[in-house]
């Protein structure tokens, strides 16, 4: 029994946490407090090594398809519920009713939103409405963005005149984009989980032009957005819905063959951060850097993967293409270095060259949901065309989620 005791105690006392304390001590009368302590010890470094273990370690990414796709039936409810505020021209009651509507829209579904507020010279009550979904990195966005202001003035022979009765609903231009917006962050609260970037919807306001004799240009939302980032953060993506659900697979109708428009469908563009053609934005001053080219490639890399890989777009009918007219707010974010896209329907031409294809009621009266619906086929047609753009965007989303961005 001594032999076996006077073991133990060689062995305690050469533990490296007991090895200053002094052998008689154990032997004592103090084993069975030297034994807790040791195994209190060791029990206390065993806890606090599971603790920082589980501190690092994340939650599983997500695999397969996604669980859920957008509803192109909720965009279509919103875009009419935009519409109906009426003319949505900056510092208006319609214009202010709107931005209400995204206000209590966001905040519905979950999120905190952010007032972006700003002022211009023809402004005096412009507002930013930003929803946030924060991913693993914070400082590192990918911001989806539309427009919710509208305009009206005249089109042929001298562009932006207004005129006594001009007034426009802003359906396609751009109640599209904005609801879309909506809906993805929809989206995004349904399916949870943390995604590599942190994700910013964003509606914008005074995006349009205020036509002939205004002392200002257009696209004020977005700039103040981009020009108050706040320091160390980076846009690693953004993506522009101006204008789209006119395109693929909706047909072209008969009163749009009756017009010219000999081809079979509409289009969706995606006007990209340019690999090729970087003359417009060179032209207005913009220093592109190896780094922008290369962020180009990748981006219209991915774009293409997503539509033509795994949703098996038409490549004819479905293009990503080099960005060379820069007029919505994607300009912004490219000029100033960051990789973007502009989602848009029907042609790349709007009212050139003799494009009879290119029918987009902007800027018009006629921007009207019953519009929509006559150039679509009806309320189906106009759900199909959304529908295919929010399918590409849900899979980005998805592909972020999955760490596969």
């Amino acid at each position: 029994m001594r032999d076996r005791l006077d073991s133990l105690l060689d062995d305690i006392a050469g533990h490296e946490l007991l090895e200053d304390i002094p052998r008689p001590a154990l032997a004592g009368g103090a084993i069975l407090a030297v034994l807790l302590v040791l195994f209190a010890a060791i029990a206390g470094v065993n806890s606090v090594s599971s603790a920082l273990t589980n501190s690092d370690e994340l939650e599983p990414l997500p695999t397969g398809p996604p669980p859920s796709m957008p509803e192109a039936a909720r965009v279509v409810d919103d875009i009419e519920t935009l519409a109906d505020f009426g003319y949505r021209k900056i510092d208006t009651v319609a214009h202010s009713n709107a931005g209400d509507f995204i206000q209590f829209r966001f905040e519905d579904l979950g999120y905190e939103v952010e007032i972006q507020n700003f002022t211009t010279q023809l402004c005096e009550d412009c507002q930013n409405y930003i929803a946030t979904y924060e991913g693993l990195d914070p400082d590192s966005w990918i911001v989806v963005g539309g427009h919710y202001d509208a305009i009206c003035y005249s089109q042929q022979i001298i562009i932006g005149v207004e005129y006594p009765g001009c007034t426009s609903e802003g359906a396609y231009d751009d109640a599209t984009g904005t609801a879309s917006v909506l809906e993805l962050a929809r989206l995004m609260q349904e399916w949870g989980g943390t995604p590599q970037h942190t994700w910013k919807f964003a509606t914008w306001d005074y995006e349009e032009w205020q036509g002939q004799g205004s002392p200002e240009g257009a696209g004020y939302g977005s700039e103040t957005f981009v020009t108050n980032l706040p320091e160390g953060v980076e846009i690693a993506t953004y993506i522009n819905l101006d204008m789209y659900g006119l395109n693929w697979p909706v047909e072209t109708q008969l009163i749009s063959q009756l017009s010219g428009c000999d081809e079979d469908y509409f289009y969706l563009y995606l006007f990209t951060s340019p690999v090729d053609d970087w003359s417009y934005y060179e032209d207005r001053g913009t220093n592109v850097t190896d780094d922008m080219r290369e962020e180009a490639t990748a981006l219209q890399a991915r774009l293409n993967n997503v539509l033509h890989d795994e949703l098996d777009y038409p490549e004819e009918w479905v293009v990503v293409l080099d960005d060379t007219k820069g007029n919505s707010d994607h300009f912004n974010f490219i000029s100033r270095g960051w990789p973007a896209t502009w989602m848009r329907g029907m042609h790349e031409f709007v009212q050139e060259e003799d494009d009879t294809c290119e029918q987009s009621p902007k800027h018009a009266p006629t921007d009207r949901v019953d519009i929509l619906y006559q150039l679509a086929g009806g309320r189906n047609g106009l759900e199909s065309g959304m529908q295919t753009g929010m399918d590409a965007l849900a899979h980005l989303m998805w592909n972020d989620l999955t760490g596969n961005w």
